[in-house]
């Protein structure tokens, strides 16, 4: 396995990644009719701060992607595996992680496609 984390080191900035998961086993209840036991979906988001390289598209990239790619998607590249729709935190921006470029069966890094959510308030 090749491994570039020192060699990316320089290049990485603090981030925030969000990650929701649906818990849809917790019981609302009971149907007064059915008696039926009601499931309700509860959602939760657990922040992760960790490092991570965030890059911008080259022009190149943007104008060959057909309009998928824009001026403020960024390339993540971190050494942890992130569930597609997660959201990544950097600076003031939110970005959605689109796609994933798995490198982790020859190198220690995972590439993301981020697509620009926001910017914060």
């Amino acid at each position: 396995m090749f491994e570039f984390q020192s060699m990316l080191q320089p290049y990485m900035d603090d981030i925030q990644v969000l990650i929701t998961t649906t818990d849809t086993t917790v019981n609302g209840g009971y149907d007064e009719e059915t008696g039926e036991p009601i499931k309700s979906t509860v959602e939760n988001t657990e922040p992760i701060n960790t490092r991570g390289a965030m890059l911008p598209y080259s022009d190149n990239e943007i104008y060959q992607s057909g309009g998928r790619l824009t001026q403020k998607s960024r390339q993540l590249i971190i050494n942890m595996d992130i569930p597609s729709k997660a959201v990544v935190v950097h600076g003031s921006q939110k970005y959605s992680v689109e796609n994933k470029t798995g490198y982790s069966d020859f190198a220690d890094f995972n590439q993301y496609e981020l697509k620009w959510v926001s910017a914060f308030d």
